[in-house]
């Protein structure tokens, strides 16, 4: 291969590396602890939040970039390939062509893929940030510039839970996509979870030692994931859906159950 054509090659290959970006791999939001919170609980918090918005993107910024990237370079590469040997066949070249033709595609596939990169990166970003702004917040932390109505608005009243009157103890159905026990046969919205029950009522969740209460209101820490994943409509669906698998083949459901002991209601 002659050095100018050695030359093209360099040149291709630098301008490849020189269009290539990185995104942030985190929030690009800014947040602060809430007053009189220590470090450590707004560390925990902030590697939680990161965690949670991440499964709710079900990637990264960055990933969704060289995905993209990826995909226009492998189209290009191809594509060059084929017509820089068509090219080059015409002169008795069509290696060289092909070669030429290979790295050139690339360089366009590349650069068309970074557009496109960049576009879904910075919607995956926003996204990303959305989902770690709410979850912050609902830890109390301070977001510059977020909620501001809702911090001006006067409290709302919050209504106490009626008590649970049960004949027997509830029985709870695991749900895989709630990853959460919900309890079954029963007029109330109970879930099970991370070894405590968790109440509906009035819009607000409410968490207590046994399916009965005593209740507090659930806030902060408190709050699993899942009821930042899901709203009560879909628990009460998912729920429903289990429930259903299990009543039509009770024999052969492999299902797993949680029996909580029974205690006495308190009237």
């Amino acid at each position: 291969m002659t050095t100018f054509k050695q030359n093209i090659l360099i040149l291709f290959a630098l301008l490849l590396v020189g269009g290539c970006a990185t995104l942030p791999t985190g929030p690009s939001v800014t947040v602060l602890p809430a007053p009189g919170k220590s470090f450590d609980t707004f560390r925990s918090e902030d590697v939680t939040c990161r965690q949670w918005a991440k499964q709710q993107l079900g990637t990264t910024p960055q990933q969704a970039y060289e995905s993209n990237v990826a995909t226009g370079a492998a189209v290009g590469t191809a594509v060059g390939a084929g017509l820089g040997a068509a090219v080059g066949s015409t002169s008795g070249h069509a290696g060289e062509g092909a070669v030429i033709g290979a790295v050139g595609g690339l360089l366009v596939g590349s650069s068309a893929g970074s557009n496109a990169g960049q576009v879904s990166g910075r919607e995956a970003q926003r996204r990303y940030d959305n989902a770690y702004v709410q979850c912050m917040y609902s830890y109390g932390n301070q977001v510059p510039g977020y909620g501001t109505k809702v911090a001006e608005a006067p409290p709302q009243p919050v209504v106490a839970p009626p008590p649970i009157y049960l004949d027997e103890a509830p029985q709870f159905i695991y749900s895989p996509e709630l990853n959460a026990y919900v309890a079954v046969g029963i007029p109330y919205d109970l879930v099970y979870t991370g070894g405590a029950y968790f109440y509906f009522y009035h819009r607000l969740w409410y968490r207590g030692p046994y399916y009965n209460g005593p209740w507090v209101l659930a806030t902060g820490r408190t709050i699993p994931p899942v009821f930042f994943k899901y709203r009560i409509g879909q628990i009460r669906y998912y729920r429903d859906e289990e429930f259903g698998r299990y009543n039509h083949d009770r024999e052969h459901y492999r299902g797993r159950f949680h029996h909580p002991e029974y205690r006495g209601e308190r009237r």
